[in-house]
């Protein structure tokens, strides 16, 4: 592919592996779009990344020298933490704290369970260490490291076939010179095991969060370290040469090697692509605010965009364990296309969390899949192309698909298999919902204000459902849903965050340290942009401030002003303290403020993507003729539905259900009453009937 000027046409690519589907998205130099899905490879992701990049250079007829831009969403980190196949770690801790991962805080994750118990540590007690140093909170040294007593530690690692080690020790954010000693020590002997250290990973304060947080660096990054480098050589084989971006929890993109070195960044990073592109769209639309609903084939997810951007959090746990990273707030439950639905003991219709992933997939994939799922019941129902799905590549068994939900549920409940397969939607749908209650109701959010982006491959099937229970007037369905997480990933900045632990009463502020921090900061992340190849002035700084009413356990993060602060500026920020205090909780207090955490964020982007915009006609739309005619279960009864390609809506058209839209990654039903309109950007807007 060439320009005019006859240069080669440049490609940016986002993939994005998915529990069933790797999908990937591309945009070149000249503003075209191009989607695709392949299969995931579980095994090993990589033979899935390079698969879908083979078949986007086939699709945009370009070579991979064309590739300036590499993204790529990657689960490995997540997935060896969810199925604990992470490294053999080894935890060094000052003396007397060798516990603290067994103690934890007295909190309990369920008030009411009596049997609720934590997650067992990831590093067992006999490969924690306690080393005889000390740092007071003041950040001076009391004791510093005996070189003797590291290495008899060192010669006890050894013996025990460890493969990742952790340091963390008392205090450290404040000083970090006794971490780093050990670190050095540990590493002329050790230099080929990876080392993640505390002051580095997360210099804040809260011993047992951080520790933590540096417990889950070690445990993923050898994974992760070794699954970039099979990916960074499966890539140079397919001869693209463009450096490899990889996504992180807080939206933002990081460079291989810092995800390597950090893998921890990526762990809450699978969703965050979808909210990425859902804060793109917002914006395009004009949209305030917006929810995001995500139903893949194994979960659902859903997030919030407030006044245009992504919700970002500090603290949140992955597995129960506190991990203590900036991530967009996303809520996820396992509800998906795969969910399996079943009988539970009590004879009530239960869906998910086990889902049927991408093998052996759901029954009527025909793919030696057994038990009933949640697409399998919009098959029977009708809902899915006749022809099969990804543009009849994969081929749908609808009787199949019958027999299991008639043997494993209608039989055991006594009701028709339609209404079996009603039953197992609107349950997966109540889930649903209830999932999108609490990134709302329970936060004081009222639903009813927002627009609902529903995407993921089996989003559009279940939107006008969670619209309906929810009383969502609006729908948005963007172009290429199934995709919609992957184009995200070419929408990402690159963004890095760094964070100090300053804790002082606000009335006794130091600014001269105060402005020293920031500035230390900001010169730390803007290294990272750096080596990226951005200026300072294509760089952005962002800075936060994490602060609480004196006495308190818990922090709120509010907005700092960029440049030298002041007294008078730091009053302003004190304000906005008491004002989120109030809108959060209800309430402010005239107690003394105190300060935690300086936090600050360094953004760079690339070239912005523009997406095309069509002229809206004002002339009456011409009668859309569907693609064909197929029965569809709607509230009790089949009806002839008609089925529209999506690939031939123009802008300005207008369809009234019932009706079924497919396109190559996804379905879209439309219910009756319902409307739907193509827009400027060819994304389809439902207005829902509400009673």
């Amino acid at each position: 592919m060439r320009n005019q000027d006859n240069s080669e046409t440049r490609i940016r690519i986002g993939v994005d592996v998915g529990g069933t589907f790797t999908d990937v998205a591309a945009i070149d130099s000249n503003g075209h779009l191009f989607y695709l899905k392949t299969p995931s490879t579980p095994k090993d992701q990589s033979i899935g990344v390079v698969t879908g990049l083979h078949e986007m250079f086939q699709v945009t007829s370009s070579t991979p020298e064309a590739v300036n831009r590499l993204i790529h969403g990657a689960t490995v980190a997540t997935n060896a933490l969810l199925e604990r196949k992470g490294a053999h770690v080894a935890l060094l801790t000052t003396k007397g704290f060798r516990d603290i991962l067994h103690i934890g805080r007295q909190t309990r994750s369920d008030l009411y369970d009596l049997k609720a118990s934590r997650p067992v540590p990831l590093v067992a007690r006999r490969n924690r260490y306690e080393v005889s140093e000390r740092t007071r909170h003041t950040g001076k040294i009391e004791k510093g490291i005996d070189e003797k007593e590291i290495r008899s530690i060192v010669e006890r690692l050894v013996e025990t076939n460890i493969d990742s080690i952790a340091i963390c020790y008392l205090h450290s954010y404040v000083n970090p010179e006794n971490e780093q000693i050990t670190a050095q020590i540990i590493q002329s002997l050790l230099p080929d095991i990876p080392i993640s250290v505390s002051s580095q990973i997360l210099p804040e304060f809260r011993e047992y969060e951080r520790m933590s947080t540096t417990v889950l660096n070690a445990y993923v990054q050898p994974v992760m370290a070794s699954y970039l480098n099979n990916l960074k050589n499966r890539v140079l084989e397919s001869r693209a040469k463009a450096p490899i971006q990889v996504m992180q929890s807080n939206g933002g993109t990081m460079s291989v090697g810092m995800a390597a070195d950090r893998s921890v960044h990526t762990l809450l990073s699978g969703p965050a692509g979808g909210v990425l592109s859902a804060s793109h769209y917002a914006s395009l639309k004009g949209y305030a605010n917006c929810i995001t609903a995500d139903v893949g084939g194994t979960s659902f997810d859903v997030s919030t965009v407030i006044n245009g951007d992504p919700s970002i959090y500090s603290e949140g746990t992955v597995e129960g364990y506190p991990l203590r990273i900036p991530h967009i707030d996303i809520h996820t439950i396992g509800a998906g296309g795969g969910s399996i639905a079943w009988i539970d003991k009590g004879g009530a219709l239960r869906v998910g969390p086990h889902s049927a992933g991408a093998i052996p997939g759901p029954v009527c994939y025909g793919l030696g899949g057994t038990q009933p799922s949640v697409t399998d019941a919009h098959a029977v129902l009708g809902r899915l192309p006749l022809e099969g799905l990804l543009g009849g590549a994969l081929k749908m068994d609808f009787e199949k698909a019958r027999k299991a939900i008639k043997n494993k549920i209608s039989d055991h409940i006594g009701v028709s298999v339609e209404r079996a397969a009603e039953g197992i939607l609107k349950v997966v749908n109540s889930a649903m919902t209830r999932a999108i209650g609490v990134m709302t109701i329970e936060r004081g959010l009222d639903p009813r204000r927002f627009i609902l982006i529903a995407f993921g491959g089996a989003g559009p099937l279940h939107a006008i459902d969670l619209a309906r229970q929810l009383k969502i007037g609006r729908i948005l369905i963007p172009v290429a849903p199934g995709n919609f997480s992957a184009f995200g990933l070419l929408v990402a900045p690159v963004r890095y965050d760094s964070v100090q632990t300053y804790q002082v009463l606000c009335e006794k502020i130091n600014f001269e340290i105060l402005n020293h921090l920031y500035q230390g900061l900001e010169k730390e992340v803007f290294g990272r942009l750096e080596e990226e190849g951005f200026s300072y002035e294509k760089s952005n700084f962002f800075r936060q401030a994490d602060l609480r009413y004196y006495g308190q356990a818990y922090e709120l993060s509010v907005d700092v002003p960029g440049g030298e602060i002041s007294e008078d500026i730091w009053h302003g920020v004190v304000e906005s303290y008491h004002q989120s205090h109030r809108k959060n909780y209800g309430f402010a207090k005239n107690d003394p403020v105190e300060l935690i955490n300086l936090r600050v964020s360094g953004v760079a982007e690339y070239e912005p993507v523009e997406l095309p915009k069509y002229h809206l006609t004002d002339q009456p739309t011409k009668k859309i003729e569907p693609r064909s005619m197929q029965k569809a279960f709607f509230e009790g009864k089949f009806i002839d539905t008609p089925v529209y390609d999506r690939d031939e809506l123009r802008p300005g058209d207008e369809l009234g259900g019932p009706a079924i839209i497919q396109e190559n990654g996804s379905t879209t039903v439309l219910y009756e009453r319902d409307t739907a309109l193509i827009d400027e950007f060819l994304n389809i807007e439902i207005s829902v009937a509400i009673d």
